[in-house]
């Protein structure tokens, strides 16, 4: 073969050439695409450490970790507690769908060609710094943020602040864009003017209502029901709207799991029986909201809405703590907060109590966890061939549907995994999800329907139709009583005479167009037939799906022109404003998540029950330790450091691998073979001390202040095990990134 090459002509040796790059080219696509056949996207998003993808922008673990934290920092400052349960669920849905619409703002701020200058940097830091900067307990005084204290510590020269100002500098362009677009949104004097007349113009009238008749249903026909639609579609207008087919699966638990988690609940429960303190019980041991204060429900509740239990509740005193009880999941023990000992348990009405809870989780075990995350997974698998609905049949399943929702209104069956309404609302119709996980359930949807915003379909409303005509019917049938109230008006009778004529009795309103009657609001035509009357002029019968109005205007105050002041100009262009650009920037990220390519990874780091059992394993995943060693300057002191960087990487049987390496990875056989005498012979090999550099979500760390520790030599790239990898971050402070 290889004479005849070398015997060949150049042209002979040109085709070998080509054909050989051909074969080679065509095997590497060919194992590329028959690797990525039925490869699970779970594998593949912890494969390349990506949680998501946004326009083909992968989201990092740092990135997603940061927004978490974030998140979770909001919560705590608005409830006073970390978010746990269905609240974390929530905190990381919102967590997620603001990196979306960073990252989404971000690309815009990068084509309109935004940079951050190194002065933007400067005025940012000082002015508006990064949202953790305002709960860092460092630059707290009385719980609250104290200016002074973090201008202080700006301007000293001992503070490594270069992680905050690569975060503002990365923000920036997005402040700018936003800047951008809200300044395009003006007002001018005339707008200003007409907010003054809605709020302060105010009207004083008597409205009599003749209420629609007892009983009554319409005949519910077609041109009927057509009728009803075409009369109140526009009021029907909606967002973007998505509904879902969703299929529940409760977590099955063993005997075993159950009798565990109910005998401690029940050693708890005897510890509180016993006078121990109720609120450190809770504190230590609970699993559920609010732990810190106590497990107390911020909310009075009555017994009879919580099904079962409440009945128990119902039967016991205030101070009194109720046995276990076990719900799905979890088992919860009850106390009757005694509003002797606590004020704001004061019933508002009576039959109202207030509750604290200790919660006790069950815990199945990962086999069994696997086995049922892999059964949902093979009915989502048969779901996209005969839909949600049918596979469910055929394992005796139900589902249900979710009715139309949108961005903002998420639906009761998806508070277990809030992620899934995103999810339907970025797929098209027919579309069958990933398995999601909730605290207690997996969870499978089909997208079942989709519409675009404005007023919806007749099909999409038919149900909705014919009780809108059996109250049309009815009101229809108190037009007798309103043509008599009508007659004694126009006779000369006053409206609150009219009404008493039929038994009926009128109210006085007092109100703004800002701020209507509550029991007018609902009725846009009685308030406008108000404010378009003369004053002592009576307007009606006026119909409404409430029954048939009558108003007299009596008087009108418009506000002097004194009011109209620098002050109140400033408020009602802050409220003008405000409003209209909360509308405009909704619409624009609308818009933008409408056009993006999202794709929410997150579900395959949420458990480890799909990555098969452990003891089947080939090959152990392993973490992948990059050691990088140079000089750092900050402030007037230099010093050497190590960088520390922990990704996946692809499943490598370690000790194996070492076999095939160079004398560079002989190191890698100490490593995994003879680990712990390392560990007690570090003291003996060459050490040198480096500074680990660790900025913390909780607060800043001056050069002084900083962790240090004397890590061996290290190849620039090894592998290691989880051990190994947990000794590093012991000796370093931090935590594995």
């Amino acid at each position: 073969m290889l004479s005849h090459l070398r015997s060949g002509s150049k042209r002979t040796k040109a085709i070998w050439l080509i054909v050989t790059i051909a074969t080679v080219f065509t095997f590497l696509i060919g194992f590329s695409f028959i690797g990525s056949m039925g490869r699970d996207p779970s594998m593949s998003a912890r494969q390349s450490g990506a949680y998501g993808e946004i326009d083909g922008q992968k989201v990092t673990r740092e990135m997603w970790n940061g927004a978490l934290a974030s998140a979770k920092e909001n919560f705590k400052q608005r409830f006073g507690s970390e978010p746990v349960d269905r609240d974390l669920k929530s905190v990381e849905q919102q967590a997620w769908r603001n990196l979306v619409s960073q990252q989404l703002l971000a690309r815009q701020a990068s084509k309109a060609g935004l940079k951050a200058t190194d002065n933007d940097v400067i005025v940012g830091m000082r002015t508006n710094p990064p949202s953790i900067i305002y709960t860092a307990p460092a630059f707290q005084t009385d719980g609250k943020f104290d200016p002074q204290k973090y201008q202080a510590a700006l301007r000293n020269p001992n503070i490594d602040w270069s992680p905050f100002e690569a975060q503002v500098r990365e923000e920036m362009p997005v402040r700018k864009l936003q800047e951008r677009l809200m300044s395009s949104l003006k007002l001018c004097e005339g707008e200003l003017r007409e907010g003054w007349r809605v709020r302060y113009e105010r009207m004083s009238a008597v409205v009599g209502q003749v209420p629609p008749a007892d009983s009554g249903s319409s005949p519910g026909s077609d041109a009927e029901l057509q009728r009803m639609f075409e009369k109140y579609r526009t009021r029907m207008s909606t967002p973007a709207r998505t509904e879902l087919e969703v299929l529940a699966l409760p977590i099955r638990y063993s005997p075993d799991e159950v009798k565990a988690a109910m005998e401690t609940a029940k050693g708890l429960y005897e510890r509180a029986r016993k006078g121990e303190d109720w609120d450190q019980l809770v504190k230590d041991y609970s699993e559920g909201p609010n732990a810190d204060h106590g497990g107390l429900v911020p909310r009075f509740m009555n017994p009879m809405e919580l099904g079962p239990i409440g009945q128990t509740i119902a039967a016991h005193q205030p101070g009194d703590v109720l046995d276990p009880y076990r719900e799905n999941g979890q088992v919860m023990i009850f106390r009757i907060v005694d509003p002797k000992s606590d004020s704001t348990a004061k019933p508002p009405y009576p039959g109202a109590v207030k509750l604290a809870q200790l919660v006790i989780k069950l815990r199945a075990g990962s086999e069994s966890l696997r086995a049922q995350y892999q059964e949902a997974k093979h009915l989502a698998e048969r779901a996209k061939s005969v839909g949600l609905g049918r596979a469910a049949t055929e394992k005796g399943l139900a589902t249900a549907k979710t009715g139309f929702f949108d961005m903002n209104n998420m639906p009761q069956q998806l508070y277990a995994a809030p992620e899934a309404s995103d999810w339907g609302m970025s797929h098209r119709k027919g579309e069958v999800s990933q398995v999601f996980q909730g605290s207690d359930e997996f969870l499978i949807a089909q997208v079942a329907a989709q519409h675009a915003a404005g007023a919806p379909a007749k099909d999409e409303v038919a149900d909705q139709l014919k009780p809108i005509a059996d109250v049309e019917h009815r009101v229809e049938l108190a037009k007798s009583r309103a043509d008599q109230v009508g007659a004694a008006v126009r006779s000369g009778a006053k409206l609150e005479e009219a009404a008493s004529r039929v038994g009926l009795t009128s109210f006085a309103v007092s109100m703004t167009r800002a701020q209507a009657d509550p029991r007018v609001n609902a009725m846009p035509e009685v308030q406008g037939a108000l404010w378009g009357a003369k004053p002592g002029q009576t307007v009606g019968p006026i119909r409404t799906p409430g029954g048939w109005f009558f108003g007299r205007v009596d008087v009108v105050s418009t506000p002097s022109d004194s009011l109209w002041n620098d002050q109140v100009k400033g408020q009602i262009t802050t409220d003008i404003l405000s409003r209209r650009q909360r509308a405009f920037f909704d619409g624009y990220i609308a818009e933008l998540r409408q056009k993006a390519k999202i794709q929410d990874s997150r579900s395959a780091f949420t458990g480890n029950w799909d990555r098969g059992p452990p003891a089947r394993r080939t090959s152990a995943e392993r973490l992948v330790l990059a050691a990088g060693i140079g000089r750092a300057r900050r402030g007037r002191r230099a010093g050497r450091f190590v960088a520390l960087d922990l990704v996946r990487d692809l499943p490598l049987g370690l000790p194996e691998f070492a076999d095939g390496l160079a004398e560079p990875a002989g190191h890698l056989r100490q490593l995994t073979r003879a680990e712990q005498d390392q560990h007690d012979q570090q003291d003996d090999e060459h050490l040198a001390t480096t500074e680990i550099e660790h900025v913390a979500s909780s607060g800043l760390r001056s050069p002084q202040g900083s962790s240090c520790s004397r890590l061996r030599s290290l190849p620039t790239r090894t592998l290691t095990s989880a051990r190994s990898e947990s000794h590093a971050c012991w000796m370093s402070g931090g935590p594995p990134r």
